[in-house]
């Protein structure tokens, strides 16, 4: 009888720790992941920004080409007006470049354009989260984004990109 009690006990301690061993697998894969997102976001934002200021307009027309290294399925880069908060450049949503923030219909668009905007007021990069559709949808959802600020003849623009975690 104290064998099965023993038994029983040690099964059930064993069990338990193989799967905190799993679930924490779990989370460290997840959370490695996360990082992995937010270090290629920061990577194409510098990558982008350094673009526009060694090349100007044309690092903006390479930005804006739906089929290059800028615009993937998982993100997507966009230059934003510091001074209107217009998008400039977003080849995700190209039905609103150039409109200025205070324009927009949607006040859920207007709060995020103005929260980009906001958000580099006293930074030159910083991460933030808002609410965006995904492309090629209209349902917001949670997305991440890292703003990087830079200033081109004179004007601010902000290089952003960003993910939708999930």
């Amino acid at each position: 009888m104290r064998w099965k009690v023993k038994k029983t006990l040690f099964l059930g301690i064993f069990t338990v720790f193989l799967s905190s061993l799993f679930l924490s697998g779990i989370v460290n894969a997840e959370v490695t992941g996360y990082q992995d997102k937010k270090s290629r976001v920061e990577s194409l934002v510098n990558e982008a920004a350094g673009l526009i200021e060694s090349k100007g307009q044309a690092g903006i027309d390479i930005i804006r080409d739906k089929n290059g290294k800028f615009n993937t399925k998982d993100s997507y880069v966009f230059v934003t007006s510091f001074e209107t908060g217009a998008d400039l450049v977003n080849p995700a949503f190209e039905e609103i470049e150039g409109l200025p923030a205070e324009n927009y219909a949607n006040p859920d668009a207007k709060a995020a354009q103005m929260a980009i905007v906001n958000a580099v007021k006293d930074k030159d990069a910083v991460w933030i989260e808002y609410l965006w559709p995904k492309p090629g949808e209209t349902k917001l959802s949670k997305k991440e984004s890292y703003l990087k600020k830079i200033i081109i003849n004179g004007k601010t623009h902000i290089i952003g990109s960003g993910f939708y975690p999930e």
